[in-house]
């Protein structure tokens, strides 16, 4: 089993949305106010003692069939792969992956949805740490304007991250 260090950059999102309510998700708890233009979330995970390789394929598989909500869907990359990146192999940086996210974020101030999200992953090896390696995932907001995501930003990664 991989083991997970969170290190969280920006503070930003198996429940549906966060609400906007006073939040019973612990995932939720961090909301982000338009920290890149509009509601985001970075973080990095560490995994010791696995390959770029081996990690990109537990995620891959982990947001396969939309992931641990259904609400994942992974994209079509600037190379044309589907999901990750041909291995780059360029210094210490492998992968490259792009999913979106859906949910309904219903809300204070939100009358319609759902939303998109979009996840990035960049799989490298750890310079810091022997045989480890570490995933950035950064989650953005796709409708202009979030100010205030209601943590669903951070939501989207942790629950991606979570599952793996």
């Amino acid at each position: 089993m991989m083991k997970v260090f969170c290190l969280v950059l920006l503070a930003s999102g198996v429940a549906m949305a966060c609400n906007g309510g006073p939040p019973t998700d612990p995932d939720c708890q961090n909301h982000d106010l338009g920290s890149c233009g509009t509601a985001c979330c970075k973080m990095l995970f560490t995994y010791k003692n696995n390959t770029p390789t081996q990690v990109k394929a537990a995620i891959f598989a982990t947001l396969a069939n939309g992931g641990p909500d259904g609400r994942y869907a992974w994209q079509t990359t600037s190379d044309g792969t589907f999901g990750f990146s041909a291995d780059y192999n360029y210094e210490q940086f492998h992968y490259l992956g792009q999913a979106y996210h859906t949910s309904p974020m219903p809300g204070k101030y939100v009358t319609s949805g759902p939303y998109r999200d979009t996840v990035n992953f960049m799989i490298f090896e750890d310079g810091k740490n022997n045989n480890a390696t570490t995933v950035r995932v950064f989650s953005l907001s796709d409708i202009n304007g979030a100010l205030g995501d209601n943590g669903m930003n951070y939501k989207n990664i942790m629950l991606a991250m979570k599952a793996v």
